[in-house]
């Protein structure tokens, strides 16, 4: 009788914690299905972030709509991506490139990729964080995912992530982003997204396609 209550007990435990483990991922997913679709239907965001890594440390804003954004970096770089091309001026050199990147690439460029990367490769999970904050935890499937760990800090009332801590594969610190501001009820036209020569002039264009 006390091997089976042993047994039992075992099953169990088993199965709370497997229960409780559905549980995180289910909450995790729902909210990460609301913040994404907020982010995917709006006809425009404005987002003021800073960032540091082990490359050193930028800030500036960002422009998304769907797939499309305009990062503007401290320091005189800006990078437009219409959902194909991408073009990133340097003011120091007065230059522009053109490049259509991969997936694996705009991960690195855009602060807010996650929003496409969570529905597969990744186990997630949803804990208490600070002050009524919840933190979304995303684990790479896969030891050869480029990304292998990302920290989402919500506020589950507002839907964007308030910070994003993002661990590389070969990295030896965490990419931080923090969000100082997030306004999520711009109307941007997708011209906006395109590179116009017009308003750099003198840059020397540098097609890399």
């Amino acid at each position: 009788m006390r091997r089976i209550n042993v047994c039992l007990s075992g099953f169990l435990a088993l199965v709370i914690g497997v229960s409780s483990v559905m549980a995180q991922e289910n909450a995790a997913k729902t909210l990460l299905d609301r913040m994404a679709g907020a982010f995917h239907h709006s006809d425009g965001i404005w987002i003021r972030y800073s960032a540091r890594s082990e490359e050193g440390s930028s800030a500036g804003t960002i422009q998304l709509k769907g797939e499309k954004f305009v990062l503007r970096s401290l320091g005189g770089v800006v990078t437009w991506f219409d959902g194909r091309t991408q073009w990133t001026y340097l003011e120091a050199n007065d230059e522009v490139n053109i490049s259509e990147p991969a997936p694996e690439e705009l991960r690195t460029i855009s602060p807010f990729a996650w929003t496409g990367l969570y529905r597969q490769g990744y186990t997630l999970r949803l804990e208490p964080g600070e002050k009524g904050a919840s933190v979304i935890v995303m684990e790479a499937k896969s030891p050869d995912t480029d990304l292998q760990r990302i920290l989402l800090y919500v506020e589950p009332a507002k839907l964007f992530p308030k910070e994003i801590r993002m661990r590389r594969k070969y990295g030896k610190e965490d990419i931080v982003i923090e969000v100082s501001r997030c306004d999520m009820d711009k109307n941007y036209p997708d011209i906006l997204f395109v590179f116009d020569k017009e308003d750099y002039p003198t840059a020397e264009v540098i097609d890399l396609r």
